[in-house]
């Protein structure tokens, strides 16, 4: 599965950020461009503990039943439910919400892949760093398909 940590997973999935618009349209779903970005920044942030989610150990629960799927494939179905923690109401400024996203895809990337850190997701728990960058870049490869790019 394409990650983070990959040289070439990331500079494309960058590239494609960049091809975003404050205009792109969702092909689904109900956020904007600069939502979605800010939505996606959020897991960036679970990951690297800036944000500690709600233990639910109905969540947890689940989690730990899918977690293996999870990274069998590169493509999430359309219309997962989500934890309030990647909820975004506000509209955002497009052109910030998106230098926020690159920034902290960079700072992950860049960081120890040995690193034990305290990040934890809420319904798979505490992910290794591997597990972290596979799955932000599978959370964001979905976005950028519902907005076309």
């Amino acid at each position: 599965m394409k990650n983070l940590f990959n040289v070439t997973d990331k500079p494309e999935l960058i590239e494609r950020i960049n091809k975003l618009t404050p205009d792109t349209k969702p092909q689904w779903g109900k956020m904007n461009v600069s939502q979605m970005l800010e939505h996606c920044t959020v897991s960036v942030k679970l990951a690297l503990g800036e944000i500690k989610p709600e233990v639910n150990e109905e969540h947890l629960k689940l989690g730990r039943i899918v977690k293996g799927r999870v990274f069998e494939t590169e493509v999430f179905s359309k219309e997962l439910p989500t934890t309030k923690e990647f909820i975004v109401k506000d509209e955002g400024s497009f052109n910030i919400n998106k230098e926020i996203f690159i920034d902290y895809i960079n700072r992950f990337s860049d960081s120890d892949r040995t690193f034990e850190i305290n990040g934890m997701h809420p319904y798979f728990g505490i992910l290794t760093m591997k597990e972290w960058s596979m799955l932000i870049w599978k959370h964001t490869n979905h976005h950028l398909i519902q907005f076309g790019v």
